[in-house]
């Protein structure tokens, strides 16, 4: 039987010490090169939301008990890009009065969105000014509709391709 030298486990301990020390500095160093970033699909601040999200909701349930929104769909190429959407009342009606503010945004990051310059309503139908795209993959069309003091909150995924 052989026997273990005394003087390995301080040894042991120190360095399993100075490694989870070590460990903590690295994780703590990777959150930072990372940020977290505002989630802004209610086109507030988190604090605001926080404050607010009972009535944000109830609005919310108002507007859809009596409109509806229809983002169109499509994926996004590499280059210029165009949103339009229809607003209608329950009865089917187009609905032409309504504020709209439309975003692009990444799903990871706040650095390239894109607020959309509403340009025109025809019909019911809200154009906005062409926007570029410069990035392949996942984008988010986030748009706040306000009519009268109803507001609802859309958020829709698209794909960007060649």
């Amino acid at each position: 039987m052989s026997k273990i030298n005394p003087k390995v486990w301080p040894i042991g301990i120190t360095l399993s010490i100075i490694g989870i020390a070590g460990m903590c500095i690295w994780t703590i160093v990777i959150a930072q090169s990372l940020p977290v970033e505002m989630d802004n699909t209610y086109f507030a601040d988190y604090r605001e939301v926080d404050e607010n999200i009972n009535e944000m909701i109830m609005k919310q349930k108002a507007f859809e008990t009596k409109y509806n929104v229809n983002i169109e769909k499509k994926d996004f190429i590499i280059g210029q890009n165009s949103i339009e959407m229809s607003i209608t009342n329950k009865q089917n009606a187009l609905v032409n009065d309504a504020k709209v503010d439309i975003v692009v945004t990444r799903p990871h990051t706040t650095s390239t969105d894109k607020k959309l310059v509403f340009t025109k309503s025809e019909n019911g139908i809200y154009k906005f000014e062409p926007f570029e795209v410069n990035e392949l993959g996942r984008w988010q069309i986030q748009s706040r509709v306000s009519i009268n003091d109803l507001v609802a909150y859309n958020k829709l995924e698209v794909n960007a391709t060649n």
